[in-house]
């Protein structure tokens, strides 16, 4: 967090790849481990530390990076608020770690991810994969990805509504013209939904078990009458950390200290008061989602691979 926010910056440079948006990313003064930099050697695209620069109209990545921290589940990228006098007119923009280790094979070939059909999908997590490290058998089905990050991915989606890696079709709620999945056609998928593909579901090159969140566009403005239970659907158990700063009534403090960290995108809210708008959203659905899990029986347990 402390290089992102105040790193100097050495060069600031448009990167792209097939099929993707170009991405702008800023190359930092600081030391490097000799992991990031055998990363680094390897797609030639960062030699040091560098961060990826958003656009200023969307920061939610930065309050995600901060739910993550406070619910135990360590599965995104750090970001932060930053201001570049020379970009976007000096208004905050999120600002998220670049992690060479997404690109195992260069940045031309792309990240490591997963391929799966929500039919697909659903499968797998009736088959428990990678369960007690059990190898599936070759015949099953099963991606490279533990049962439980399931779990954990379907978690942290559902408070921030976040839709376009298990529902990129909006097929569990009804979305905005606006909403990309409806200006993509997306939605009309849905009268086939096993075949709709999952999106982004991404997992460190040298670490297949586990996922990485990453494009963490949240949505706080979605009314609890509409909000996606399909992101939980087939979802049997949820990891006991996570529910349990839920359950103890101190997810506003722990987020408080968290984001009060982040000086840049405290202010760009609006303060404590814009602050506390968002927690009171995210507190609302996780009243919702601790109320579905005692009517669904939802298991709570231990969820340390």
């Amino acid at each position: 967090m402390r290089f992102l926010a105040d790193a100097k910056v050495l060069r600031i440079k448009e990167v792209s790849h097939a099929g993707s948006p170009p991405l702008l990313l800023f190359e930092g003064e600081t030391n490097v481990s000799l992991a990031d930099k055998k990363d680094a050697e390897l797609n030639k695209i960062c030699s040091g530390q560098c961060g990826i620069i958003n656009r200023p109209v969307d920061t939610s990545e930065v309050f995600a990076f901060h739910l993550d921290r406070v619910l135990g589940l360590n599965r995104t990228l750090p970001a932060v608020g930053r201001k570049f006098r020379f970009l976007h007119d000096g208004r905050p923009c999120s600002v998220v770690s670049w992690d060479a280790s997404l690109y195992p094979e260069g940045f031309v070939v792309g990240q490591s991810s997963v391929k799966l059909t929500w039919g697909e999908y659903q499968s797998s997590l009736k088959q428990r994969c990678w369960h007690k490290n059990i190898t599936p058998k070759p015949d099953s089905g099963c991606s490279t990805i533990h049962h439980f990050e399931w779990s954990k991915l379907a978690l942290f989606d559902f408070l921030l509504q976040i839709y376009n890696r298990l529902d990129r079709s909006c097929c569990g709620f009804k979305p905005r013209q606006e909403d990309a999945c409806v200006e993509l056609g997306q939605h009309a998928e849905c009268t086939d939904q096993n075949h709709i593909a999952l999106a982004n579901i991404i997992h460190r090159g040298r670490d297949p078990r586990h996922l990485l969140f990453t494009n963490n566009k949240g949505f706080f403005d979605r009314n609890e009458d509409n909000l996606d239970f399909r992101l939980l659907e087939g979802i049997k158990e949820l990891p006991e950390q996570a529910v349990a700063v839920l359950r103890s009534r101190r997810l506003r403090e722990k987020l408080l200290q968290s984001l009060f960290l982040d000086q840049t995108y405290w202010e760009s809210q609006g303060g404590r008061q814009g602050i506390d708008k968002l927690i009171d959203v995210i507190e609302r659905r996780a009243k919702v989602l601790l109320t579905y899990i005692n009517a669904h029986g939802i298991k709570v347990i231990t969820m340390n691979v």
